[in-house]
């Protein structure tokens, strides 16, 4: 890019190649009213007194080789100034932002951000598409980066808590108060997402997503709950009730491997080593952004193998006796998988009512928390329960389970004392190292 101009727009030299005179420039400078300085004729341009006065302008070089010429008009010679030398010091420490680039519509970037999301799963891509359609583009879409204020999005997240907010939302729903996890995820995910796409492009200079602060989120374990395996098996007993032997088997298998449900949903026969308790958790059930349900890689995004309780193992073969490898080990009355919202809808929320849980907080993932409470009340490791549950690191397992581990500091501070005076053959009362010492030392 070449340096930058600045262009008077309302003098001009005369028919001679005569610049204005001094005198003639500090009188329309001190004019509040340029039509009334004394500017003869031949020195005013045809903007003379129209629009601002002063005008910087550079070329930039374009993808294909060509150059493209932008302007930027002031007021005041100083701004003019001030702005010719800031893009110019841009320009020299290649961090160069088209002043006129923040123009583009956020709906416009977000639709090219999209394109780029090649390397997600198709239920990220659709939930990333939602969040666009349902909740930030009525407000932002038609917006220009420019107008998208850190103030403004501050107060567009004070709505999203509490209603009243520009949603498009299917039939007449109203919008309802978001949780705070759903605002951060529109907010600090897609949003932020969408502007570092704009920041990389050299679009804008800052991202305007991060000034913002989202409702907190509570820490994990204030909203889990962990059933007793007493509760888990009324729970299982009413899913058989409500329905069949296959949902209250459900149940069980899903608070005894810690497996996510549609993990469990996606198991076929053929995933299964019953003579080693072994599970083999390859695929799960995802939404696809649009409704439908498709199978994916799990989570983690690797296939895993779990281990199986002893007293599940009967009635899975159960289960699976008489069906071919292809056939899902939880499926439907007329064969076929099974689509967890529709068993929620009428197995699970029922259930959760007639075993006089309802207000509790129980949800389908309480039975995944209770695995992990029982698995490490029974000594599991990290990496151990990290591998069953599947967490791409134990520090996720860490971070969800860390509360649950007892806390052995005081057992730890004994062992090494004891192996210290196991290596220096004394017992505390005996000279060095002892009681004795700390007190003439004291």
């Amino acid at each position: 890019m070449a340096r930058v101009s600045i262009e008077d727009l309302w003098l001009k030299d005369d028919a001679d190649g005569n610049p204005p005179t001094a005198t003639v420039k500090r009188s329309l400078a001190n004019a509040r009213d340029p039509m009334k300085a004394k500017v003869p004729e031949k020195w005013r341009t045809p903007r003379y007194g129209i629009g601002k006065r002063w005008r910087c302008r550079w070329f930039v070089i374009k993808p294909d080789g060509s150059k493209q010429a932008k302007t930027k008009v002031f007021d005041k010679l100083y701004d003019a100034e001030e702005f010719q030398a800031a893009l110019e010091d841009d320009i020299r420490r290649g961090c160069y932002v088209d002043p006129n680039a923040d123009q583009r519509l956020f709906q416009d970037v977000a639709d090219q951000w999209i394109e780029t999301k090649l390397d997600v799963k198709p239920a990220t891509l659709g939930r990333y598409q939602r969040e666009l359609r349902v909740y930030i583009n009525p407000t932002w879409g038609g917006k220009t980066l420019r107008e998208i204020t850190p103030n403004e999005l501050q107060s567009w997240v004070n709505k999203l808590s509490k209603g009243g907010y520009k949603a498009e939302l299917p039939g007449k729903r109203k919008p309802r108060p978001l949780t705070p996890r759903s605002i951060r995820n529109i907010v600090k995910v897609v949003m932020a997402a969408v502007f570092e796409y704009a920041i990389t492009n050299k679009w804008i200079r800052e991202n305007p997503a991060k000034l913002v602060i989202t409702p907190r989120i509570v820490s994990k374990d204030e909203d889990m709950v962990f059933l007793t395996v007493p509760e888990v098996e009324l729970l299982a007993d009413e899913a058989t009730a409500k329905g069949r032997n296959v949902d209250g088997l459900l149940v069980r298998f899903l608070a005894y491997t810690g497996v996510r449900i549609n993990e469990a949903l996606a198991l076929q026969i053929q995933d299964l080593d019953f003579r080693n308790r072994k599970a083999r958790i390859r695929r799960t059930w995802s939404d696809d952004g649009e409704g439908k349900m498709q199978l994916g890689t799990p989570k983690s995004g690797e296939a895993r193998t779990i281990a199986l309780p002893p007293s599940l193992i009967p009635r899975l073969e159960e289960q699976a006796t008489g069906q071919s490898k292809n056939e899902f080990l939880f499926r439907a009355k007329r064969g076929g998988y099974i689509h967890d919202h529709s068993w929620r809808t009428r197995i699970w929320y029922p259930s959760v009512r007639n075993a006089g849980m309802e207000g509790e907080g129980v949800n389908i993932h309480s039975l995944r928390h209770t695995y992990a409470s029982i698995a490490i009340a029974c000594g599991a490791d990290v990496k151990t329960l990290q591998k069953q549950l599947g967490h791409a690191t134990a520090s996720i397992t860490l971070d969800v389970y860390a509360g649950l581990w007892p806390e052995r500091l005081n057992e730890v501070a004994d062992a090494v004392d004891q192996m210290r005076l196991n290596a220096i053959g004394k017992d505390k009362s005996s000279g060095e190292g002892g009681e004795h010492e700390y007190e003439t030392a004291a």
